[in-house]
């Protein structure tokens, strides 16, 4: 049987999906449900992946399972996203996503002929299912992201960056497989299916390198928010706002918490004493700042004070002050001065 480079590519991604599917096995540590929902994201790359070779060379080949697969993708994306931004769910939860694949294997199994050839030409229906999901949950890690806002203090590790842009990487190759399907009745599109396996292989790549390292640095992820009933109308009598604030004014100046790089706000609420939703409403109503904001300006004010009287190194002070990512510091700084912190330091010498 001889291969084309299309096999190859199939081949190297199953490998690769096989390799991530064995590391994580081998993790002695307890798994979280994000883990778990990786791995069969890997098992079903492989079984889909060597399904579409054994189909290319004649095995298989009256099985249409390709629709099967596509419509399992979508909730495993979404499951995964939420399974990293929520903070318990459950398997259980996510079966009502699967149950099209399961129902369209099932009408499979039992299909005669013109009902295969209806599903076979299916694959923009399978294909805006799938985009459905990843957009589903695209919008769930903005709204996380968004909330992380009001309750951590350095969220750079959490933000999810890394699988917002495997999201972005899913979207092309699904945009790159409808311009194959668009034009294959016109042209040759061997190019497309290899630019297509290209960026699969890349997107198994970025699973290993970055959704792995998640796994080994995971301490149990929560998605810690205030609570948000009623903040409409939600306030504090005049005598209760100020002792709120004087206490929290008083700690942040003589504990300086900031200088913690992760504290939260439910952690800093149990050191005061205060609830975590009295503790937002004092800190969004009086210093006009989400608890982000809030707790990164005491940082940046040290930050400034230290550029300006010290002759310490940057990336020092920049850890004295609170900051564990150099990225953060430098974005924040310049947002909140117009400056870096050298050109800062430089204007405080002239």
């Amino acid at each position: 049987m001889s291969l084309t480079p299309t096999d190859i590519l199939g081949i190297l991604v199953s490998y690769q999906s096989g390799v991530f599917l064995f590391s994580m096995l081998f993790i002695k540590r307890a798994k979280p449900l994000f883990s778990k929902i990786l791995m069969i994201i890997c098992l079903v790359m492989i079984l889909h992946f060597g399904y579409m070779l054994m189909q290319n060379h004649g095995i298989m080949s009256g099985l249409l399972l390709g629709p099967f697969f596509g419509l399992l993708y979508g909730p495993l994306y979404y499951a995964y996203t939420r399974s990293l931004t929520a903070e318990s769910l459950s398997l259980r939860g996510f079966v009502p996503h699967f149950i099209p694949a399961f129902v369209l294997l099932a009408l499979l199994a039992v299909a005669e002929t013109p009902l295969k050839d209806v599903i076979g030409i299916s694959g923009l229906l399978v294909s805006i299912h799938f985009i459905a999901y990843l957009l589903m949950a695209l919008k769930r890690i903005y709204s996380y992201r968004k909330r992380l806002l009001d309750t951590a203090s350095s969220f750079y590790r959490i933000s999810l960056y890394w699988l917002e842009a495997i999201i972005y990487l899913q979207l092309a190759i699904l945009a790159v497989a409808l311009l194959e399907s668009y034009f294959q009745a016109i042209m040759n599109t061997n190019a497309f299916i290899l630019v297509i396996y290209i960026f699969v292989l890349a997107l198994i790549h970025c699973f290993y390198y970055l959704g792995l390292k998640q796994v080994r640095l995971f301490k149990g992820l929560k998605e810690e928010r205030p609570e948000q009933e009623g903040t409409a109308e939600y306030t504090l009598t005049d005598e209760v706002f100020g002792a709120y604030l004087d206490t929290l004014t008083r700690y942040m100046e003589s504990e300086k918490p900031y200088l913690e790089y992760d504290i939260t706000l439910p952690e800093l609420s149990d050191k005061l004493g205060i609830s975590t939703r009295n503790l937002s409403h004092v800190i969004n109503k009086h210093f006009k700042r989400n608890y982000y904001g809030f707790i990164n300006h005491y940082r940046l004010e040290l930050a400034k004070t230290s550029l300006a009287t010290s002759e310490l190194p940057i990336k020092e002070i920049m850890y004295d002050s609170g900051f564990s990512n150099k990225a953060t510091f430098h974005s924040l700084f310049k947002k909140s001065t117009g400056l870096t912190p050298l050109q800062f330091r430089n204007t405080q010498k002239s």
